[in-house]
């Protein structure tokens, strides 16, 4: 069965030799049988058609389901200290898969005779972060109860399995999609070419926010009448702005689940696109003028602008989806434009949510699951990818040395984590033991 690769899908793709990849973490305690994990990855496979697809590269690149893929690779490796996991979730983010060839996931599982990090690692045209942890706990389910009955999805996410028939024949949709589309063909028709820009070296910055010091500003957020990741899009605006002064333009990018708009769409379906939107915060007044008032107040306006976007987007949704099939050829364009300009914001800032999966399982604990991780292939790179999991807020932090030296993201990851406790109104951050993992790039 071969389909056409959406555009949606191509974005996130890019080439066969570009490595954009997400990579799931977390951390056990006990002992994860190879065995049972070998098991585990097969049940998935056969549960998830989007884990026995190949690419075909072309000028239009096709989705392949491959009626007997190879098995997903497994590499076991022994656990010589709490950094191991740190190098090999490097490693696997700058490894690029061979597309052409399924499946398009990979696991690691790092241990010790007292347990270890498991790494699933997936090409992102198939999977964003929400897909990432279906896998994860599908997976330590299987490892749990082997016999568990973890369903089966038939479909391989093409047009027609994601737009309702009524929607794909809507002449008016078409009509809509089409104008929108010939608006943004005429950009580019006038857009200079640009030159890639290199990247710098890639880094990631880790940290959680211990439980109590969450549970404070979840409870705070609620009093005043936003939530949590409104709070922590204006400590990361405010953190850049104090830290890039003029460099800092005082916007975030947030992408959006789509899933919700998609009734067809299966919540435990992996799936890739995630379009989004671009949130401005208050940037005239200076960031070391924000008080509290101050600081509630563009949390408030954050999370009554995202709302209007995101409801703009649930009226377009299928437009959405029915316009970008008519910008393939504009792809190799797009593509270069996000490899040479700097992007308008600040960072993109992408919440996973609340990660829910049991803890304790025969034979192993579930200490804890970490952000996923990424190295995006564009000229801008900074990402924020955040989740919530047994009560503690943990981060991801990416970036390069050319989008954002290093020495500035510590500097903006410290005011984040100073202003989140601040804010949940606990103890003072320079007398806590403020968790925090520094990876190596």
């Amino acid at each position: 069965m071969k389909r056409k690769m959406m555009l949606c899908e191509r974005i996130m793709y890019v080439d066969r030799a570009t490595p954009f990849t997400l990579v799931q973490a977390a951390r056990i305690r006990g002992r994860l049988d190879p065995a049972q994990l070998r098991h585990a990855l097969d049940r998935i496979q056969l549960k998830h058609p989007m884990l026995r697809c190949a690419v075909l590269d072309g000028d239009s690149p096709q989705i392949v389901l491959e009626d007997d893929p190879a098995p997903i690779p497994l590499r076991l490796v022994v656990r010589e200290s709490d950094q191991d996991w740190l190098r090999e979730a490097h490693s696997e983010r700058e490894t690029a898969f061979a597309s052409d060839q399924a499946p398009l996931m990979r696991a690691v599982w790092i241990h010790d005779e007292d347990g270890g990090e498991l790494l699933l690692t997936c090409h992102h045209c198939i999977c964003d972060g929400l897909s990432m942890v279906t896998l994860l706990r599908e997976t330590l389910a299987l490892c749990d109860r082997p016999d568990l009955d973890i369903g089966h999805h038939t479909s391989v996410n093409g047009m027609e399995d994601l737009l309702p028939e009524e929607v794909l024949n809507d002449r008016r949709a078409h009509r809509n999609a089409r104008w929108k589309a010939m608006a943004f063909r005429l950009f580019f028709a006038v857009r200079r070419k640009r030159t890639p820009v290199p990247q710098g070296e890639f880094y990631v910055l880790r940290w959680k926010l211990p439980s109590e010091a969450s549970q404070a500003l979840a409870e705070r957020a609620r009093a005043e009448g936003v939530t949590v990741f409104a709070a922590i899009a204006v400590a990361f605006s405010l953190a850049f702005r104090t830290i890039r002064s003029d460099r800092a333009n005082g916007k975030v990018f947030v992408p959006v689940d789509i899933r919700k708009f998609l009734p067809r769409l299966g919540a435990d379906s992996l799936f890739a696109s995630a379009p989004g939107a671009i949130v401005a915060l208050d940037n005239r007044t200076p960031p070391d003028q924000v008080d509290e008032l101050g600081y509630w107040n563009q949390a408030r306006a954050f999370k009554t602008r995202l709302n209007q976007r995101i409801e703009r987007l649930t009226r377009n949704v299928y437009e959405f989806f029915i316009g970008l099939e008519l910008l393939h050829s504009v792809f190799d364009q797009f593509i270069a434009e996000r490899r040479s300009d700097l992007d308008a914001y600040d960072v993109t800032l992408s919440n996973v949510g609340r990660i829910e999966m049991p803890r304790d399982y025969h034979g192993f604990h579930l200490e804890t699951v970490y952000s996923p991780s990424l190295h995006l292939p564009w000229r801008t790179t900074t990402s924020v990818l955040m989740s919530g999991f047994a009560g503690e807020l943990d981060f991801s932090f990416m970036s390069d040395q050319h989008s954002l030296p290093r020495e500035q993201a510590e500097a903006i990851r410290d005011h984040v984590i100073a202003s989140l406790w601040e804010r949940g109104r606990t103890a003072n951050p320079a007398e806590t033991d403020i968790l925090s993992v520094r990876e190596a790039a």
